[in-house]
């Protein structure tokens, strides 16, 4: 291992380039070396070894590097030239650029068809013809789901495959035209579809205004068109008018029909871009009441976890962890609930695994009445997400108070009030909710056995305002408990 001084270690200056090369990993290292020492792509062997020094620092954990020291090890004893050593790091930010474009097209070949295809009929390599184009098509016929960028893709082979023919100067001959406009239409289409359902959903949560054309004479095509004959069409024509007619339920469960049939066969992202929309849906629905929707949740988010679709890079978003254990306590289903915080705590993040972890194997315990296991989970825990943090709050509060230790309830909830009004940037409407529950269950506490009028009056109240309360059920219980 190389040594360095103190004051060289020390600066951790960095810039693009360095930042850039944060971002890979260990397989990317491996093929940007083959690349860099390629001659067709670089031929600068002091560009090759600057990025083996960045790369060496990014294994070793440096957040940055000393400019002379790096200098010196390019060109040892020379005088530093920060011109030049900027001009170094600029052309390297370039070839991992170039680097990184290149990984994108060997990834996709579809891609690198269309390319080949291209060059070939620009250059008017007559004897490529059939075999570039046959392997283009065969290429795309692989797909058992044909995506939004298949249609695109097979647009720009049929309509490379009519110039390659002259179709345009040719007479009495049955030119492609039809497969280059249904591919243009199928693409047109579901990218039309994407677009107004974000219009919808960003109406729904900002006040931003876009002028879409033909979003009217879309829909009333569509309206007629044999929708089920294109199921990659159906599927965001349905997904779209969750959104549009959210009031008949047929459109979710038409969209959940698809999503089970072809969810594992779409790419990624397309899979839970849709995934979320039926989820959203289902989520607005228990926001209105309808607790149907809440086993519909469930059965969705199980049915994504167990094709992969949630699991993105090997990460299992926490909120997504959160709201999988939400859904699964309020059904009863506690044992699921508790196998999968143990079996996909290894998908959380490094940066929130255990507290993620922790909070919901608490919010699991406290619905099997298990209090004492969710104070001593909980206590002395900060969340840095405000609404994990609340949340946090009131499980011990209701822990208290099932536990009977109404002496540490006291400071608690108190604490807890002033917790509430730190934070500034906090709606007053959402305060008031974590507010009422405060005042509700310091009134509980304080009823005298026997007061049948307070107990009613205090019952009476929490009803009226249940809808600003959160908990309101458990404070009804608790008084009914009451007798």
């Amino acid at each position: 291992m190389e040594k360095r001084n103190k004051s060289a270690v020390s600066e951790a200056y960095t810039n693009k380039v360095f930042q850039t090369l944060r971002y890979l990993e260990a397989g990317d290292f491996k093929r940007l070396s083959k690349y860099l020492n390629s001659p067709y792509f670089n031929q600068s062997n002091t560009l090759t070894r600057l990025c083996e020094i960045f790369i060496r620092l990014i294994e070793r954990q440096a957040a940055g590097f000393d400019r002379k020291w790096v200098w010196n090890k390019l060109f040892a004893g020379e005088p530093y030239d920060d011109v030049n050593f900027r001009k170094y790091c600029s052309d390297l930010l370039k070839l991992v650029e170039n680097f990184l474009a290149q990984e994108s097209f060997e990834n996709d070949p579809a891609e690198k068809n269309i390319n080949l295809l291209t060059h070939v009929v620009q250059r008017k390599m007559d004897l490529l013809y059939s075999g570039v184009f046959r392997q283009a098509r065969a290429e795309m016929s692989k797909k058992t789901y044909r995506s939004l960028d298949h249609f695109k893709n097979m647009y720009s082979i049929e309509r490379l495959y009519y110039g390659m023919m002259d179709f345009d100067v040719k007479l009495n001959v049955h030119a492609n035209i039809e497969e280059i406009s249904y591919n243009l239409d199928l693409f047109y289409w579901i990218e039309k579809l994407k677009l107004f359902s974000s219009v919808l959903s960003q109406k729904r949560t900002g006040n931003y205004q876009y002028d879409l054309k033909f979003y009217h004479e879309i829909l009333n095509f569509l309206h007629n068109f044999p929708i089920e004959d294109v199921p990659e069409l159906a599927i965001y024509y349905y997904s779209f008018l969750t959104l549009y007619e959210e009031d008949k339920v047929e459109h979710y469960f038409n969209l959940r029909r698809l999503l089970d049939q072809f969810g594992v066969l779409m790419p990624k992202k397309e899979s839970v871009e849709l995934y979320d929309s039926a989820l959203h849906y289902c989520t607005g629905k228990l926001n209105k009441g309808n607790k149907q929707f809440l086993q519909e949740y469930f059965d969705l988010f199980s049915d994504g976890l167990a094709k992969g679709i949630f699991i993105i890079n090997g990460e299992l978003a926490s909120w997504r962890f959160n709201n999988a254990v939400v859904a699964a306590c309020r059904l009863g289903k506690l044992e699921w609930a508790e196998n999968f915080i143990e079996n996909f705590k290894k998908h959380l993040s490094a940066d929130n695994r255990q507290n993620t972890y922790t909070f919901n194997l608490a919010r699991v315990y406290g619905y099997q009445h298990k209090y004492d296991k969710v104070l001593s989970l909980l206590r002395d825990v900060e969340y840095e997400d405000e609404g994990i943090n609340r949340i946090s709050k009131v499980m011990q509060v209701i822990a208290f108070y099932e536990l009977d230790e109404i002496d540490a309830l006291e400071p608690f909830i108190e604490s807890f009030r002033v917790f509430l009004y730190r934070d500034k940037k906090m709606p007053q409407q959402r305060r008031t909710l974590y507010l009422n529950l405060i005042k509700y269950v310091r009134r509980l506490t304080r009823l005298t056995p026997g007061d049948k009028v307070s107990r009613e009056k205090l019952r009476q109240d929490i009803v009226r305002e249940k809808e600003f309360t959160v908990n309101h059920e458990w404070l009804l219980e608790k008084i009914a408990e009451l007798g």
